[in-house]
């Protein structure tokens, strides 16, 4: 049986663990997901699983923490928005349509940068939680040479 701790821990977290496990099955298992019906809806989920997450970190965890979970979250939903914005654009794939071309070219100069806004987040919270395993190491590092030399 789970402690207390640890369920309120799992059920602070789900839509974050529900979200990252849709995009790791995406990403492993691609002949699952060859239609672009299935990506859609994986990406639409996950951006309003991603909403609801924000919201429960909103009223559950303050200061730093909460921002670097915002990031994880912003970087998620992101992501998620990049594979809607993928779907549109095999939709609109039609270069005999100027019109329909030219909402194709437009998801194209939209993707691209918003990719290197989720590749800069992805590097914020690599570099900020090595900080917070260094602060952590530094810490237990302390209280073990405190209690040696006690």
């Amino acid at each position: 049986m789970i402690d207390f701790p640890q369920r309120s821990r799992l059920v602070r977290h789900w839509p974050m663990l529900v979200a990252i496990t849709a995009w790791l099955v995406l990403a492993v298992v691609p002949a699952f997901f060859q239609s672009e019906i299935v990506r859609a809806v994986v990406a639409v989920g996950c951006m309003g699983l991603m909403v609801y997450q924000w919201l429960t970190y909103r009223k559950t965890i303050s200061g730093s923490n909460f921002m670097l979970l915002s990031l994880v979250v912003a970087g998620v939903t992101l992501a998620s928005l990049w594979l809607a914005l993928n779907v549109v654009r095999f939709f609109t794939y039609d270069p005999e349509n100027d019109r329909t071309w030219a909402w194709h070219t437009w998801v194209i100069r939209i993707q691209t940068p918003l990719a290197w806004v989720v590749g800069l987040l992805i590097v914020i919270v690599f570099v900020w939680a090595l900080l917070l395993l260094a602060r952590w190491l530094s810490r237990k590092a302390r209280t073990l040479t405190s209690k040696a030399s006690s």
